[in-house]
């Protein structure tokens, strides 16, 4: 599964790690163990509670989605040789073709065959003193994301493998939360605004050109509570329903840029490439046009 990276700081290129402001941390194994994208970082912090949106940060329903349907924040972790998604490349799956791989949220995705390699997608949080609670809060400065700190020393971490995810029933237009399981794809562009600097109202409009997006691996929440909600309808610490973790970013200056976006089929070629290398039950692909 895709966990978004860091290296210290902002790339002068493309998108910026998971944790643009904080210390370097050692990398801690997610779990499942599949693909480079396994490794992550041990000072992820945590999202909000159910409903709880980033303090400055538009609400879902004031956002100018120019179009689209839905609003997404970003990150990058890398391309990998094995996805969530059944083991798909994510350089020979988008080789040749105008599309970008990249890892959905949990919360896109949250149907897991209980069958495979470990079955489903569950995750454990506790508190600093080992308390077991359901979901990490945290503390930031108004407006953005840099020196956010998880609430009560909390932490969380991933339970099964996360395999082969499809939308669940909640996910839709209605909740805001977009139905993008493994093999499904959207078109979308990015916006100014960055979660460092979401107080900004010059930063809502659109730049660069419109991009094309095909889900090959999932964000979990366990591993990735600071970005990646766990179910439809909740929110990151980016105040963000969705979230998409570029295995490589287009290219571009981005430094974790907000993304609106719709969904649409994938091309027939780029289904007909998932079929062939995915290791994934037919059943956890998506309905033909859909």
């Amino acid at each position: 599964p895709s966990c978004p990276v860091y290296d210290g700081g902002p790339p002068p290129l493309a998108f910026a790690p998971a944790m643009a402001s904080a210390p370097s941390s050692p990398m801690r194994r997610v779990s499942a163990g599949l693909g480079a994208a396994s490794m992550v970082a041990a000072a992820l912090l945590g999202p909000a509670a159910a409903g709880e949106g980033l303090r400055g940060a538009r609400s879902s329903a004031t956002r100018e989605l120019f179009g689209h349907t839905y609003y997404a924040s970003t990150t990058r972790y890398g391309d990998t040789p094995m996805t969530s998604c059944g083991e798909l490349d994510t350089v020979e799956l988008v080789k040749g073709t105008e599309y970008y791989a990249v890892a959905s949220a949990q919360a896109m995705q949250a149907d897991f065959p209980e069958e495979l390699h470990g079955g489903g997608c569950r995750w454990e949080c506790r508190n600093g003193g080992g308390r077991p609670i359901e979901r990490c809060e945290y503390d930031h400065p108004k407006g953005t994301l840099s020196n956010s700190v998880p609430r009560d020393g909390c932490s969380c971490v991933q339970k099964g493998s996360c395999m082969c995810g499809k939308a669940g029933s909640d996910a839709g237009e209605a909740i805001g939360t977009a139905p993008m399981g493994c093999f499904t794809c959207g078109r979308g562009q990015f916006l100014q605004m960055t979660p460092y600097d979401m107080g900004n109202p010059e930063g809502h409009v659109l730049i660069g050109e419109e991009v094309k997006v095909v889900v090959a691996d999932v964000c979990p929440y366990g591993p990735n509570y600071m970005w990646c909600p766990a179910k439809a309808g909740e929110v990151n610490a980016a105040g963000a329903k969705n979230h998409l973790d570029f295995a490589t970013p287009p290219p571009g200056r981005y430094n974790n840029n907000f993304f609106v976006f719709t969904v649409e089929p994938c091309s027939e070629e780029l289904m007909q490439r998932m079929r062939n290398n995915s290791s994934c039950p037919e059943s956890t692909f998506p309905s033909p046009g859909a």
